[in-house]
């Protein structure tokens, strides 16, 4: 049988699987989606939306543009790569695991850059933001920003190893990196900001839709899975949130560490629709997450050892770190509806031509 017959059937397979799912576990179903809302309301929107709505101001206004002549050399020296991806990369490990794709995908639309090398850069640019590995995994969860501050050096680390692993990879393909200048002019900042806004609203509300729907299948599976290992286990493979908040004393953080690298299908999900037209091969992405999962553990655990943080440190969310998490749902409510209103009142406004 084709290798693409075999992926129709087993993609069919697995949809009619679902479908069953859902009404036959409504109740969890239910209570899954409701935490994914909660998750998006509290920590996702807030922490996600202001880099989103950045990596695109920086392209469009051409800062990318500036900043690559001077960081040409060494984007090219460490990762082979355009100095207009420079930028990008920063931003990706540190805004938000959309955010780096984010920034990829505008380039390839400006045309900045070529498909192919976004494509490679899109195989390591991904990470989770300080305020998602500080404030949450590391104080919410394990009580220690400490912890949340070395995944954050290790995630930066793993980035970049990969990144020149990528280089390497691709050694033989350096004639496709793009040289040229964008082939759009920059925007007035005025029109930029606007742009990057409405862009940026688009992507978080599919980013959003996709968490509610990870985290329904994850209630589904957690209705009937009562051992915490397995629970860890398969929240790490489906959606990060879900396995950093079943992290258990047998994984620990360098487990978590591992979850937080790795990202789970769901942030694959929403990094591959964020790219755009940069396809990427799927089966190498999902190899490199394995490999960033497995250093950023590997680093997370040398961190530990050298700031003397135990390695036991645990201290599964309590009632007050989730009432100070609430304490900005409200906020992230708005944020969202603006995220949704945001382009509908664009589209008004050009169409009357205030």
């Amino acid at each position: 049988m084709k290798k693409a017959a075999i992926l129709r059937r087993s993609g069919m397979t697995a949809a009619l699987l679902l479908c069953g799912a859902v009404p036959l576990f409504s109740k969890a179903a239910r209570d899954g989606a409701s935490g994914g809302v909660e998750l998006c309301l509290k920590v996702l929107v807030p922490s996600l939306f202001p880099f989103m709505a950045l990596s695109g101001l920086a392209v469009a206004t051409g800062l990318c543009s500036r900043a690559g002549r001077m960081l040409s050399g060494v984007g090219r020296r460490l990762f082979g790569v355009s100095g207009a991806l420079a930028p990008v990369i920063l931003l990706g490990m540190i805004g938000g695991y959309p955010v780096g794709a984010k920034g990829i995908s505008e380039l390839v639309r400006t045309g900045s850059i070529n498909k192919d090398e976004a494509a490679r850069t899109a195989l390591f640019t991904v990470g989770a933001g300080p305020g998602f590995l500080i404030n949450y995994v590391g104080l919410s969860v394990y009580g220690s920003s400490t912890l949340g501050w070395i995944m954050l050096a290790s995630q930066v680390l793993t980035v970049i190893l990969t990144g020149v692993a990528v280089k390497f990879l691709y050694r033989n393909k350096n004639d496709y990196i793009s040289d040229k200048e964008y082939c759009s002019p920059p925007r007035a900042f005025g029109d930029a900001l606007i742009a990057s806004t409405r862009d940026a609203c688009t992507s978080m509300a599919g980013i959003c839709a996709l968490v509610v729907l990870f985290s329904s299948f994850s209630g589904i599976v957690n209705s009937f899975i009562s051992d915490a290992d397995a629970r860890f286990i398969i929240g790490a493979l489906l959606e990060v949130t879900t396995a950093v908040s079943a992290a258990n004393q047998r994984f620990g953080a360098v487990g978590t560490a591992f979850a937080v690298g790795f990202g789970g299908l769901c942030v694959h999900a929403q990094i591959l629709s964020v790219l755009g037209e940069a396809h990427v091969n799927k089966g190498l992405f999902f190899l490199f997450r394995i490999i960033s999962g497995a250093l950023t553990a590997l680093f997370t655990k040398l961190g530990m050892l050298l700031f003397l943080v135990d390695s036991q440190v645990f201290s599964v969310i309590s009632g007050s770190a989730v009432g100070a998490l609430g304490s900005g749902m409200l906020g992230g409510a708005l944020l969202l509806a603006v995220a949704v209103g945001f382009p509908v009142a664009l589209r008004g406004i050009n169409e009357n031509k205030y």
